[in-house]
């Protein structure tokens, strides 16, 4: 997750991530198609125009859920049930009730997508694990483990990097996947154990003991246009609820 110079990205995370779940549940109620596919506009529309997005950083991150979106639309529309056929071919047939079910949990698959990407793409991880802290009581050990994680991602992923090249340069070829997985995951895992290891040690040098009873370089607050974001959107997307379902 990285945070960029939009509006979103000046918001709690943990408001954020609350007002996105309250809608990714009312997705989860919600069985009309259009009622649907608005609520999945209003994500797009927060993201252009709140959220910094581009509409070719919006198609890039998109486009792999599109074979999804097709899938999953096709599979619910062609061997689904209902009495008012509107095609069929072979042992596929498709109707209106089919139809209609196959795209309300094909634009609810993109708008859990949508939702979620909004908030990873807004928010910095290491106020995200703060506001976890300070908003949602999480206990600091765990909050610090799961910020020690993800950083430890792009590192096994620049390692990784390394690896290939310096097996490229000495000529290896390995035809063999489960070989090669091998041949980079054993090191990966053991470079992660002694960086792990490295860390709990320098934490403890430091006098973190994984208790509340802490300061805090950084700390998260809940202002007022965090509260407004909060319900405005619930506002939004209960108005589309009502108003077009």
């Amino acid at each position: 997750m990285m945070a960029n110079q939009s509006f979103l990205a000046s918001l709690n995370p943990a408001i954020k991530l609350l007002a996105h779940f309250f809608v990714m549940f009312l997705l989860m109620a919600i069985s009309d198609p259009m009622v649907t596919f608005l609520v999945w506009v209003l994500s797009v529309l927060i993201g252009m125009i709140l959220g910094g997005w581009r509409m070719i950083y919006l198609l890039k991150r998109l486009l792999p859920y599109i074979g999804f979106f097709v899938l999953t639309f096709w599979m619910m529309a062609a061997f689904g049930e209902g009495d008012d056929r509107i095609w069929q071919w072979g042992w596929f047939y498709m109707t209106v009730e089919s139809m209609n079910h196959g795209l309300t949990i094909a634009l609810r698959m993109l708008g859990f997508v949508t939702y979620g990407l909004l908030f990873t793409s807004t928010t910095d991880i290491t106020l995200f694990i703060m506001s976890l802290i300070h908003q949602c009581k999480l206990p600091p050990k765990w909050a610090y483990g799961l910020l020690v994680g993800f950083r430890f991602i792009p590192l096994f992923k620049s390692e990784l990097n390394q690896m290939k090249i310096a097996h490229r340069v000495r000529g290896y070829k390995q035809t063999n996947r489960w070989k090669a997985f091998m041949r980079y995951a054993l090191p990966l895992f053991t470079q992660g154990i002694r960086k792990s290891e490295r860390i709990a040690i320098a934490m403890e040098a430091r006098g973190f003991t994984g208790t509340r009873d802490r300061t805090y370089y950084q700390t998260t607050k809940i202002v007022l246009k965090d509260w407004m974001y909060l319900f405005s959107l619930l506002l939004i997307v209960l108005g589309i609820v009502i108003f077009v379902g």
